[in-house]
């Protein structure tokens, strides 16, 4: 019933107009989705994690030497033309790429890339993943040379280093604190460095006219308006003012494709990981790990899939893996404890054990007689997370715990989430080209923060010896055979501890209309990710229809 009242909301809109206003289009502009936001904000600083830098600012401003296409999970060459190890996988060379500048015009070098990292070192807050606990030097050797010395074999180190955007020194050694620079009028490398316009509802972004790769970008700017739900995002992308988005839209053949089957088209990839429910490990009653057990014993994930998600993806495993990642399971996964599966006995048997009694069998309290209750954070006008986080609340109902949803814009969201401000929230975990990022977000030590600081991982603020020690032996080797069986054990460690309880399947979201744009990558033509918040590739290969 609710698909149906939501398909007819739609013909009712675009058959009044009163949801959605047919906008004069801009000729050169590309209409993108970027996050559901009320308000946008100034800020394309790169580096700090409390500016919230995604993309465009990372990949369509600002590039890496190198960028990693997550389906095929190659490394592509861009600001770095090669690497090599040397002195036995403790020093990494990179020869970096000549001949490109920056968008206003100076000269980019490998001494930029130097006082990239040299930066985070001098500022440790611009060090989100603690580069400066692995590296001993960066060092300029030549204008394109840059010599990496490490303080120990960390065979992940080359992920960490070609991955990371490179900002101008010529632009940053003039400021006194780059930890208050918003950075309004962005120097970069990238496809798209000038800001055309800015304001609180729409901003526009142009073509770096110093681009190093010739001819490209095609497209001339990028535009950027405000969408507060996924429904504006629906509505916009059906109107034609909306050309790539990277949004969930229910039931999509239907609403969607099937209006304009030429045209209209969407790629829903599995990303090999799972979307989350956080529980904060700070949190006096979340901390045990046998309650945390008990929250996901007591959600149906049948429910928030078919409710929640539109049967788009399928529940979570219990190591979070699927898809591409499924290939790390280890082979005694199958006799471990599966938590992830629906069982309201358990999950009952779990809260007593824990001395959470029941009161009047309708909730449970505290010892103190207080009732258990927490919040459930999620981004307002995420409709896939909301209705998802409804389902979980009337779940863990079930079993004596007042669960209350409450959601905010992308903005607030993401600082709560940063800085554990939450008791449990609907979000992602730390992903790459192995579980290694994954399971070392989800338990290294080093990567806690007090409540109230900026974390750009481990939200949820677990830490854990046994893991630590995994961790680091993982980043010594690079011998195919022992990082299969350190992964093994930190899965284990995983199932055992339940820092973060998986849902489902994390899908890329990601939509577009080829009526004024083409060469969209898709599942035929997977050369990158579709989805505008994972884009690196595409910017430089989308292009434009005759018109």
């Amino acid at each position: 019933m609710q698909r149906i009242l939501y398909a007819v909301f739609l013909v009712l809109c675009f058959s009044t107009f009163s949801c959605g206003n047919k906008q004069e289009r801009d000729p050169e502009g590309m209409i993108v989705y970027q996050e559901n936001q009320t308000t946008w904000v100034r800020n394309f600083e790169p580096l700090n994690p409390v500016s919230i830098s995604r993309w465009p600012t990372r990949g369509g401003i600002y590039e890496s030497l190198f960028l990693n296409n997550p389906i095929t999970t190659d490394w592509t060459p861009w600001l770095a033309t090669g690497y090599e190890w040397r002195n036995n996988n403790k020093k990494l060379l990179f020869n970096i790429r000549s001949g490109v500048e920056w968008s206003d015009g100076k000269p980019f070098s490998a001494h930029d890339v130097a006082y990239t990292f040299n930066l985070m070192k001098k500022f440790p807050a611009l060090d989100s993943r603690n580069s400066w606990g692995f590296l001993k030097s960066v060092i300029a050797i030549s204008d394109t040379v840059i010599e990496v010395d490490f303080k120990r074999v960390y065979v992940p180190g080359f992920e960490a280093i070609a991955g990371a955007p490179i900002i101008p020194k010529h632009i940053w050694s003039k400021l006194d604190d780059p930890l208050d620079f918003s950075n309004p009028n962005p120097v970069g490398t990238g496809p798209y460095t000038e800001v055309l316009r800015f304001n609180s509802q729409i901003w526009e972004l142009g073509k770096n006219p110093n681009y190093w790769q010739p001819g490209k970008p095609h497209v001339e700017k990028l535009i950027f308006p405000t969408f507060s739900t996924n429904e504006q995002t629906t509505l916009a992308l059906l109107s034609g003012n909306l050309d790539w988005a990277g949004a969930f839209i229910p039931a999509i053949q239907r609403i969607f494709v099937d209006k304009n089957p030429e045209q209209h088209h969407y790629w829903f990839r599995n990303t090999g990981y799972s979307t989350f429910l956080h529980t904060n490990t700070k949190d006096p009653i979340l901390k045990d790990p046998n309650v945390r057990k008990a929250i996901s014993y007591a959600i149906n994930r049948d429910q928030v899939v078919k409710v929640g998600m539109y049967d788009y993806t399928t529940p979570a495993h219990v190591t979070s893996l699927s898809g591409p990642m499924a290939k790390w399971h280890s082979p005694e996964i199958n006799e471990q404890e599966n938590w992830t599966a629906f069982n309201v006995d358990k999950a009952n048997e779990l809260l007593n054990d824990a001395g959470y009694k029941w009161k009047n069998k309708r909730e449970r309290i505290n010892p103190d007689g207080s009732p258990i209750k927490f919040e459930i954070l999620v981004v307002s006008g995420w409709s896939d997370w909301v209705r998802s986080a409804q389902v979980i609340s009337q779940n863990l109902k079930k079993v004596g715990i007042k669960a209350t949803v409450r959601t905010y814009d992308f903005g607030a969201w993401i600082v709560r989430m940063q800085q554990g401000e939450f008791q449990m929230a609907i979000g992602w975990a730390d992903k790459g080209t192995t579980p290694y990022n994954f399971f070392k977000g989800m338990m290294f030590s080093e990567y806690v923060k007090p409540i109230g600081e900026t974390a750009d991982v481990n939200w949820h603020r677990f830490g854990l010896k046994e893991a630590d020690l995994l961790i680091k032996e993982l980043e010594r080797t690079s011998d195919d055979k022992k990082i299969k069986s350190i992964i093994y054990e930190l899965q284990n460690l995983f199932i055992v501890h339940a820092p973060g309880i998986p849902l489902f399947t994390e899908l890329s979201w990601a939509e577009y209309n080829s009526k004024y744009f083409t060469n969209f990558p898709n599942a035929e033509n997977p050369y990158g990710p579709l989805s505008p918040n994972e884009s690196g590739f595409v910017l430089t290969l989308l292009n434009v229809k005759k018109r």
